[in-house]
């Protein structure tokens, strides 16, 4: 499943583009566009982290770009797996086998971990890191533990280290072990932040450290990141059923069992005569991290990324319970006892079969509805339908779907895309200069307070190729410009603007019936621009 992720998952959030692979592009190929976080006005984005993900694909050509593109993401999809391996052997090392099956069965569908396992970004790079470091401490394996957290929490989000508060109790409290602690606490920073200081500090043309900066900027500066939007006090609870299903109110209930399992029903000093970290600290990640997020207005769905294992775990844990409790609940109800075993496995099987259809359910609907940005210009590419020439660039041109830009990753060799004015008054990226010390220039046109500027926008007579949705409702500065140029090819695409239960699901018949969809086109519009003119 998750080496389909890498070919099939969407884009759904701009951020992975153009925070990550984007200035990827840009190191690779040599243009790409920047946005105001990577200024070293604010330099709050690490370059340490877009070399990580440079190296396995370092040595393919511009030409092969594309398959850059494909390979990055398999290459997540498989780092992916193997964190997954490793965390469902510890699991069942630290825990029992039971829980250890019941996590592998409902993780391989799950939706939630389907769209994050081959996402380039520092969220989905901090979930790999928990995944590496809750193994490490359920295997005991502790300076393991304590590097992995540093390691995801400075080079991919620096907030993960809230994450690590379990693991430092259990070794300061239960362990007694101070020294220890202090000690691999200052060898991990030290390995992580020493690189991480100097590479950023190349490319930024001055003493950087990305972390500080970015805890600056969301908790001191007067703006933060509220700038982007706010959401409701439900947004989690909406978004945890879409991604979870049936098993996010399972795992709610295993929160709420872990301190009666640690008090009354946990055996597993007794049975292994090792120490064992009682089920309330192994859960209790979830309850600090969404209590964070809850708190903040700005809210976003890659904000759970890191914890979408817990999760799962957590849920794994209530099942666990609850079959546990059906052989008193059965001996209640007086029925016999050959009927225990029957009515353990019914709940258990009939739990892992509604969540593997709801999750592919909701897996087929995001493909089926977000993938077209991806697919437009994937089949694009590879049916050369770019009339291409050898000393001049292609120009193509986003307005209104700016948003839906899936890099220049899937742009052919010797192209570049400009914006065209929309609706969207906020501020757009920038391409970054072709000089090379590109990531060194102070451009005065980035802002940290997103108000729009200007000098994004190109004129129309610019575009060789425009990438444009059919609109409900179009307007004077935001037209359907396939109604004045020609349609190369399109891609059906669902509406954002209507919802409904069977757009979040996909139900055959009765979700084409419900939905509505429309064409996101690649159109042409004019002859070849000289690079002259950018």
């Amino acid at each position: 499943m998750r080496l389909i992720s890498a070919f099939f998952n969407p884009i759904d959030d701009c951020d992975e583009v153009f925070n990550f692979y984007e200035p990827l592009h840009k190191l690779m190929y040599g243009n790409g566009f920047q946005t105001w976080e990577y200024s070293p006005l604010f330099a709050l984005r690490s370059y340490a982290y877009i070399l990580l993900h440079w190296l396995p694909i370092s040595l393919i050509p511009i030409s092969f770009k594309l398959i850059a593109f494909y390979a990055l993401r398999i290459c997540l999809a498989i780092i992916c797996a193997t964190c997954e391996a490793f965390f469902f052997r510890a699991i069942d090392k630290q825990l029992n086998r039971s829980i250890a099956h019941k996590y592998a069965l409902l993780s391989i569908l799950n939706v939630a971990l389907f769209r994050s396992s081959s996402a380039f970004i520092n969220n989905s790079f901090s979930m790999y890191t928990l995944l590496l470091a809750y193994s490490c401490w359920f295997s005991n394996a502790l300076s393991l533990s304590v590097f992995f957290i540093a390691f995801g929490s400075l080079c991919g989000w620096i907030y993960v280290a809230v994450l690590g508060i379990p693991i430092a109790l259990d070794i300061l409290f239960r362990r007694q072990r101070y020294i220890d602690f202090i000690k691999w606490s200052i060898i991990s920073g030290l390995i992580t932040l020493i690189p991480l200081t100097l590479i950023d500090s190349y490319y930024y043309g001055k003493l950087v450290i990305t972390p500080l900066n970015h805890i600056h900027y969301n908790l001191f500066s007067k703006h933060g990141p509220t700038l982007y939007g706010t959401e409701p006090w439900t947004y989690y609870i909406i978004n945890g059923l879409l991604n979870f299903n049936i098993i996010y109110p399972l795992a709610i209930i295993g929160i709420f069992l872990t301190p009666f399992i640690d008090v009354f029903i946990d055996r597993r000093y007794i049975q292994s005569g090792k120490v064992a970290i009682p089920f309330t600290m192994i859960v209790s990640p979830i309850v600090m991290w969404m209590s964070l997020l809850w708190m903040q207005p700005h809210k976003e769905d890659r904000f759970v990324f890191p914890i979408y294992p817990l999760i799962i775990l957590s849920g794994s844990i209530g099942i666990y319970q609850i079959e546990n409790l059906i052989p008193r609940l059965v001996r209640l109800i007086k029925l016999k006892r050959n009927s225990v075993l029957f009515v353990r496995r019914l709940f258990v099987y009939s739990i892992i079969i509604i969540h593997g259809l709801l999750s592919i359910s909701r897996t087929f609907a995001i493909v089926n509805g977000y993938s077209a940005p991806i697919r437009l210009l994937t089949h694009s590419n590879t049916t050369n339908i770019f009339e291409k020439s050898s000393d001049k660039h292609l120009n193509i041109c986003i307005g209104k779907d700016w948003y839906r830009f899936p890099s220049h990753f899937l742009l052919p060799e010797k192209s570049q895309l400009l914006f065209l004015r929309s609706e969207f008054k906020g501020q757009l990226p920038k391409a970054y200069s072709h000089l090379k010390n590109a990531t060194r220039l102070i451009d005065n046109h980035f802002n940290d307070e997103n108000k729009e500027e200007l000098d994004r926008y190109v004129n129309l007579n610019q575009c060789d190729y425009i990438i444009d949705h059919d609109s409900e409702y179009p307007s004077e500065i935001q037209p359907n410009y396939s109604q004045q140029f020609e349609i190369i090819t399109s891609i059906k695409m669902i509406l954002p603007s209507r919802r409904s239960i069977f757009r979040s699901f996909y139900v055959p018949f009765l979700s084409v019936r419900s939905n509505q969809y429309t064409f996101l086109h690649l159109l042409k519009c004019s002859k070849f621009v000289d690079v002259s003119n950018e």
